[in-house]
């Protein structure tokens, strides 16, 4: 499922991670930089630290140093990508910090989180699942829609 919305992107979420625009899926030259899009979208536009990157998309690094190379790497890459599809506007950057600009885009489950009419009929209990990182946010989102979705109890029903 993906929105053409003029002059944004759209960010699918739910049952895997993959961004739209004008309707039309992007390609990632990495599939790290894909990754380290994702989880800026998970932190849903905080500026997340270059050093949290690096323990998360580089788990398995033991040099902490390398990793956060390789996280310039990723982000090089990824603004890369963006920019030939004329949209890496939607990345922000400071000093050792990354985010997302949660303005310039729209995403399932941020229209979820916000109640947008519709928007919980794409969750079918799946959240990026190619990512372990992202099982925490499903967790929150399970318990979220299952407490809004739930039905009244029928007191006297056996």
């Amino acid at each position: 499922m993906y929105k053409n919305v003029s002059g944004k992107v759209y960010i699918k979420t739910f049952d895997g991670f993959d961004l739209y625009k004008d309707g039309k899926m992007v390609y990632f030259s990495s599939a790290k930089a894909k990754e380290l899009l994702a989880f800026l979208v998970d932190r849903k536009g905080r500026f997340v630290p270059l050093s949290q990157l690096a323990e998360n998309l580089f788990e398995n690094e033991k040099d902490i140093r390398k990793a956060k190379r390789l996280v310039h790497t990723a982000f090089n890459r990824l603004t890369k990508t963006l920019k030939s599809y004329e949209i890496e506007d939607i990345l922000k950057r400071g000093r050792g910090v990354y985010a997302v600009d949660c303005s310039r885009i729209l995403c399932d489950s941020y229209e979820m989180e916000a109640h947008t009419e519709g928007s919980s009929n794409f969750f079918l209990g799946e959240y990026m699942p190619e990512y372990s990182w992202a099982e925490v946010t499903l967790s929150n989102l399970l318990r979220k829609y299952y407490d809004e979705n739930q039905l009244p109890d029928h007191e006297g029903d056996s």
